[in-house]
């Protein structure tokens, strides 16, 4: 009796486990038919399938009549996947812009990430503004932070690489910029020799900081403190910070420490800058004894 039941079992599902692999293989082709019959005959339509549904095989694969079916037959639009998150960053990672629009007019997250990144960070890199475009449209944060330590938001990534209409469009629908508060009053208390300690284990692999010695991965900073923003001969500036107009005051220093992708966006030195203002007080107040003729506190 109990051999007849576990034999019964294995019928049973025998057609389930193969209508699974069908519809999986039948979304990857685009074949509707095919999808068609797999749904019909009792094929779960979010089955993972161990890796991702057969939306995601679907939009990854671009086949925008098979993704029309799925979602018409209860696809779940913002099923997640072990190969790269949700349907919706499958067509962004493609610049597809059609099957965007089909998935958020269906109710895909905007805000929807992959990694460290959100949809509108891939957009973003990718230089496709009207999937920026749909993407805000439809909700996405414009000043959405990645969760690596730099923090690139979508602005830092259009300037940085340059998509000029992308980084416009960006200012024009809600950037904000952050801007720590005013140090000055506070670099006379600085501990100078903790300023020099962190220089030495955050600044100094990147930066020289003796006269006469050339750039390292980026500027020497010897003189920083009243410097023209830009001026060192050996260093690759940014189109950003070579529209930073004047001099390193210590204001100017305070706001690019604070997080330099964040204050600055566009900017080389992709770092998680200095957001504990203590730290960066002391840091400022380091940088200022690096001179011959230290400038004056304010």
């Amino acid at each position: 009796m109990r051999a007849g039941m576990l034999l019964l079992i294995c019928f049973c599902l025998i057609p389930l486990t193969s209508q699974a692999g069908a519809i999986h293989d039948a979304a990857k082709k685009g074949d509707t038919v095919a999808i068609t019959a797999a749904l019909d005959a009792g094929a779960n339509v979010n089955d993972p399938d161990g890796y991702a549904t057969p939306l995601y095989y679907a939009v990854s694969r671009q086949h925008l009549d098979a993704a029309k079916l799925l979602i018409e037959r209860g696809a779940d639009v913002n099923a997640g996947s072990k190969i790269g998150g949700a349907p919706l960053m499958a067509a962004v990672a493609k610049n597809k812009l059609e099957f965007i629009t089909l998935l958020l007019a269906h109710g895909a997250d905007p805000n929807s990430t992959q990694g460290d990144q959100a949809a509108i960070h891939v957009a973003v890199k990718h230089g496709c503004l009207d999937c920026v475009k749909a993407l805000v449209t439809a909700g996405a944060d414009v000043n959405a932070r990645g969760t690596d330590l730099v923090a690139r938001t979508p602005i830092h990534l259009a300037r940085f690489f340059d998509y000029s209409e992308i980084s416009e469009y960006l200012m024009a629908n809600g950037v904000v910029l952050p801007k720590p508060g005013p140090i000055a009053p506070k670099l006379a208390s600085a501990d100078v020799e903790k300023g020099r300690a962190y220089f030495g284990r955050n600044c100094d692999g990147c930066h020289s900081s003796e006269p006469g010695q050339g750039a390292k991965q980026g500027p020497n900073l010897w003189e920083v403190v009243g410097r023209d923003k830009a001026s060192s001969p050996e260093a690759k500036y940014s189109k950003t910070l070579l529209a930073w107009a004047g001099v390193w005051t210590y204001e100017d220093l305070n706001t690019y420490l604070y997080g330099p992708t964040l204050t600055t966006p566009g900017v080389f030195m992709e770092i998680s800058g200095v957001p504990d203002e203590t730290e960066r007080v002391d840091l400022i107040a380091y940088l200022r004894t690096l001179s011959d003729k230290p400038l004056p506190l304010p």
